[in-house]
């Protein structure tokens, strides 16, 4: 049942997002600035940053650079139909609360060159080098289930 409810709010979560991207535009910088601040006032980048130190990358999707939670258990990749290498989703849950969890992509993404987008309460989405990975996160008192979705940017 729970698993059941995970997947409508995710659903729910995805079509949100996607209704918030199709209305994005890019914008670019007179000087060729490659950073610039998302709307919560997160600083974001692009490129092929150093990753900073102990963050270790989940190894479906390390040629991505997309980190590992500290202490999780990523499960089996259920690929999608992307042109992303190994694109799909991966699930784990952990027993920290779910604003820490989203801290920690808020704050590790940038520093890989991860370029933050605007995402519905619950949700980050994240834009690098044609890829788009979106972290939808769900606690309740007994943790948080985290849901990865990598695919292409739109």
């Amino acid at each position: 049942m729970q698993r059941r409810t995970f997947l409508g709010f995710l659903g729910m979560s995805l079509a949100a997002l996607a209704c918030r991207r199709s209305g994005q535009g890019g914008t670019t910088t007179a000087t060729g600035d490659t950073s610039s601040t998302d709307p919560y006032g997160s600083a974001t980048g692009q490129g092929n940053a150093s990753p900073p130190p102990n963050v270790e990358f989940i190894p479906v999707w390390e040629k991505h650079q997309v980190p590992k939670y500290p202490g999780s258990e990523p499960g089996q990749l259920q690929p999608l139909a992307t042109q992303v290498e190994n694109g799909g989703t991966l699930s784990f849950a952990v027993s920290d609360s779910a604003e820490k969890v989203l801290d920690f992509y808020r704050t590790t993404l940038p520093s890989l060159g991860w370029t933050l987008q605007p995402a519905p309460a619950g949700a980050l989405a994240a834009k690098r080098e044609g890829a788009a990975l979106t972290v939808v996160v769900k606690g309740n008192e007994y943790g948080t289930t985290v849901l990865l979705m990598l695919t292409d940017a739109i």
